[in-house]
């Protein structure tokens, strides 16, 4: 076994590097959608102590909340480590599409009929259980009229969670479906990616590296308490709180940068024990903000593209991440609602994974992969692509500056 001495001069010398990289030539053989399924599990797990507990308890009895004096959860890290995947394979999403109309498209056609769909029973069929005293016509009536419904579609169309404190108000924890508060920010950042494109930051990797230096130290210029404290008057209604953009484009430009370094980072045992030692002091420190997001970067890709543990057909019956993870809060909810009095927060999240599974299953069969069928499929008219015909000239710079 090497020394992390040898490593280093490894790391310096290409040629020694050339069989030893941390993302292989064949780079769609991964476990990506194992780990993202592990996060969203790791999303219900962390929910299940906010449910079952409420916030003030939750925050001195979640495992990571407790390990890290309040810093941050297992389901805070889980997501942030979605981001890291999705800048990943969006970045290459946008280097393989055709123009941008294609990848907007594949995005719309991947966040937003999930999305759509979930709101939807939030309030038809999620809500009115949880609330409805008497089960008949007028009783559902008088819930239904009860909802902003100006307020929740533009909620739903700008990827934003329904009002939290109007529903299950009786429990430890409010919120219809508090989940997808972090969906808009991602289909932000699916946005920035062709923004980042038109203005040549992905044009060179050097530029997109200084990007993410440059949000990464607001970050911890953030999380010491010396810029963009939590402002709650900030929560837009069609934009959400913009305090949480510096530490999602982190991690989702973490992603994009190992994509565009992916030819030279190596792979070494001795940089993921590093990593590994690095990672665990954020459990000792209040430096999480520091430590975490390039040492948990590293550690992921590796573990992602271990040979001995590798899973790349995982998904090949279907992909259940997202709908896992929309449909794991309602669920909760609801098993609290009838079941809490004889459940914990670990026997909730025992009890709760199999029913969100088979949501999961279902959003995948019923809504997900029909519509992901349409991404190569020609959805505008000749007319329409008239209208749009002004954008090319925009695309075409994209194309330049990727």
């Amino acid at each position: 076994m090497k020394t992390f001495s040898n490593a280093l001069l490894d790391f310096s010398n290409p040629k020694s590097m050339k069989n030893k990289l941390l993302i292989p030539k064949t780079i769609n053989q991964n476990s990506f959608d194992f780990f993202r399924v592990l996060l969203a599990l790791s999303v219900i797990l962390c929910h299940s102590y906010v449910i079952y507990l409420g916030w003030d308890s939750f925050v001195k009895y979640e495992p990571f909340m407790k390990w890290t004096e309040g810093q941050i959860s297992i389901g805070s890290t889980a997501v942030n480590f979605f981001f890291v995947i999705s800048g990943f394979l969006i970045i290459r999403s946008f280097k393989y599409s055709k123009n941008v109309f294609q990848y907007f498209k594949k995005r719309i056609l991947r966040i937003y009929p999930g999305f759509i769909v979930v709101f939807i029973m939030s309030f038809f069929v999620f809500g009115p259980i949880g609330h409805m005293k008497s089960w008949n016509f007028e009783a559902y009536r008088s819930f239904l009229e009860g909802i902003s419904v100006k307020r929740e579609i533009a909620n739903m169309l700008s990827l934003q969670s329904p009002i939290e404190n109007k529903y299950f108000t009786n429990l430890p924890q409010t919120g219809l479906n508090n989940s997808l508060w972090t969906i808009q920010y991602e289909f932000i950042c699916y946005l920035m990616i062709p923004v980042f494109a038109w203005l040549g930051i992905l044009k060179r990797k050097s530029w997109l590296l200084v990007t993410l230096i440059i949000i990464h130290l607001v970050l911890v210029l953030q999380s010491l308490g010396y810029i963009l404290s939590f402002n709650q008057n900030l929560n837009g209604i069609i934009l959400s709180n913009p305090y949480y953009y510096p530490r999602f484009f982190t991690y989702f430009l973490l992603g994009c940068t190992v994509y565009h370094y992916k030819n030279i980072i190596p792979r070494n045992i001795w940089f993921a024990v590093l990593s590994a030692i690095i990672f665990l002091l954020g459990f000792t420190t209040n430096l999480v903000d520091i430590f975490w997001p390039i040492s948990g970067t590293y550690l992921l890709f590796y573990m992602a593209y271990e040979p001995k543990i590798m899973l790349p057909n995982f998904a090949k019956h279907g992909d259940l991440s997202y709908g896992i993870y929309l449909y794991g809060w309602p669920v909760q909810q609801l098993i609290m609602l009838y079941f809490g009095s004889y459940l914990n927060s670990k026997l909730l999240f025992v009890v709760v994974t199999p029913v969100v599974v088979i949501f999961a299953i279902m959003s995948w069969k019923l809504v997900e992969s029909p519509m992901l069928k349409l991404k190569n499929k020609r959805i505008l008219g000749n007319k329409n692509r008239i209208i749009l015909s002004g954008f090319h000239k925009f695309y075409t710079s994209f194309k330049k500056a990727s």
